[in-house]
């Protein structure tokens, strides 16, 4: 491919998805291998078109000894020559996969994007720069596809994604060796690329070149037409998802709640792309979601199987509660917190503030109750130090408002009808060893207000963003 033809069709990619703008900074991922070559040589030659100020970065994985310093030399000297600024890092990558307990080929790989990105932000760059193209759009689909992906998965490499850019992903693999060739450009070749070890490489190697001749010579074209439209597919679906969300459902600290017959009013496919999106707000990511246990929490709502639970990824369950279905982060931390009363303190941990005064108790005040939930009104002169909000334990019982016996904490909530997913959230409040007040729904029969009362605490709860 000539150099002025294969340097439009960078442009053309570039322009398609708004890759660029003037006066961007961009920090270019050079490897030394023919991708990542092409795409500098590519950025300088629409440098000054552009109003580009270039960087660029390497990480040498230490996984082929001297073979990887040979890389990082020859990138080093590209960059020099080039009057390109050039970072480098080196990280054992074999000793980082042992640790985290993940293979070597996607240690390696977070690893360059964590590099890449704090890099960015360092130099304050627009832009970073990689070199993925057409075949490797293509392998990636084929590698998707015989691991089970989704249609998220079956969009492959997105051609931007935040700072990231793949200005060649529209170009194939031999167009660039022809350019490379043409413009007499050396660069290095990873020898392990060429070793039959890794499913990517079967893919290269073996599968597609028996595609191309036995099937469909066009199959790296194709795949990529199809990763496309896929991906513009699972674009809409999220959107539709994203605004559901917002329309349908409850997002408080910790949890995702849904009505159930709203729910199940939208097909399966939404379904799921809601459940999915709730993981990635709750979590931070999607990474080890898998299939299954969507379709197991699917189906609990489909049964409306109320107080039934399944576990999507990690500390991620799904839950269906009486008209509800909830998705919800589930740890079990203990929490508590020493309070100073009378007195206003924020609690971060809880998510709350708490305020209280002593107010002299008037004559008519026998069995004065709040009836504000958050509110609870007691007799001051029948509790004592310490103080503590903390979360409920094991055996916690006390005397609800109105019963004449005791009762476990655990099964007043049940009897409350608080969902499981929201037990553990529920604080209760002590005075001494006894439990006085289970935050939010009652507080202690022992320690009410009577005709007797002198002096009344009233205490009183809000959420940490309430103006209240």
């Amino acid at each position: 491919m000539k150099r002025t033809d294969f340097i439009e069709k960078v442009k053309g990619t570039t322009r398609r998805f708004g890759l660029l703008t003037k006066g961007d900074t961009v920090l270019v991922a050079l490897s030394g291998g023919p991708d990542s070559v092409a795409l500098l040589h590519a950025l300088l030659a629409i440098q000054s078109e552009f109003g580009l100020k270039l960087y660029a970065a390497h990480l040498n994985h230490k996984l082929r000894g001297a073979e990887s310093d040979q890389d990082e030399e020859f990138a080093k000297d590209l960059a020099s020559r080039q009057k390109v600024r050039f970072f480098c890092k080196r990280i054992d990558v074999k000793k980082e996969a042992k640790k985290r307990k993940l293979s070597i080929e996607e240690t390696a790989r977070e690893l360059r994007y964590r590099y890449m990105e704090k890099l960015a932000d360092r130099i304050k760059a627009d832009r970073i720069a990689l070199g993925h193209q057409a075949d490797d759009q293509a392998e990636t689909f084929l590698m998707r596809l015989i691991r089970g992906s989704g249609s998220a998965g079956l969009s492959g490499i997105p051609p931007k994604r935040g700072k990231i850019i793949r200005p060649l992903i529209q170009i194939r693999r031999a167009e660039i060796e022809e350019f490379l060739k043409a413009s007499k450009i050396p660069y290095r070749l990873d020898s392990s690329n060429y070793l039959p070890d890794y499913l990517r490489n079967k893919i290269r190697l073996s599968l597609l070149p028996r595609i191309e001749e036995e099937f469909n010579p066009k199959i790296v074209e194709t795949l990529n037409r199809t990763a496309d439209i896929i991906s513009l597919q699972q674009e809409c679906i999220e959107n539709i998802s994203e605004q559901l969300l917002e329309s349908h459902c409850r997002i408080s600290k910790g949890n995702i709640t849904f009505d159930l017959r709203a729910f199940a009013d939208h097909g399966i496919c939404l379904q799921r792309e809601m459940v999915r999106l709730c993981v990635k707000k709750l979590k931070g990511d999607l990474k080890q979601l898998t299939f299954e246990p969507v379709d197991r929490a699917l189906d609990l709502a489909r049964q409306e199987k109320s107080g039934k639970r399944a576990q999507l990824v990690d500390t991620i369950w799904a839950e269906v509660s009486g008209s509800e279905f909830a998705v919800y982060r589930r740890e079990k931390r203990r929490r508590g917190h020493p309070l100073k009363l009378p007195g206003e303190v924020s609690l971060r941990e809880w998510g709350i503030k708490i305020k209280a005064e002593i107010l002299k108790a008037e004559p008519a005040a026998e069995n004065l109750v709040s009836r504000n939930q958050n509110v609870a009104l007691l007799d001051w002169e029948k509790l004592k130090e310490p103080f503590w909000l903390r979360s409920r334990k094991r055996g916690d019982k006390f005397r609800p408002l109105g019963m004449k016996g005791t009762k476990s904490v655990a099964d007043f909530l049940i009897d409350a009808k608080v969902p499981r997913y929201l037990r553990d959230e529920v604080p209760v409040l002590t005075s001494g060893k006894e439990i006085i007040w289970v935050v939010g729904y009652r507080i202690s029969e022992k320690h009410k207000v009577t005709g007797k009362t002198k002096k009344v605490i009233r205490l009183q709860t809000a959420h940490l963003d309430d103006r209240s």
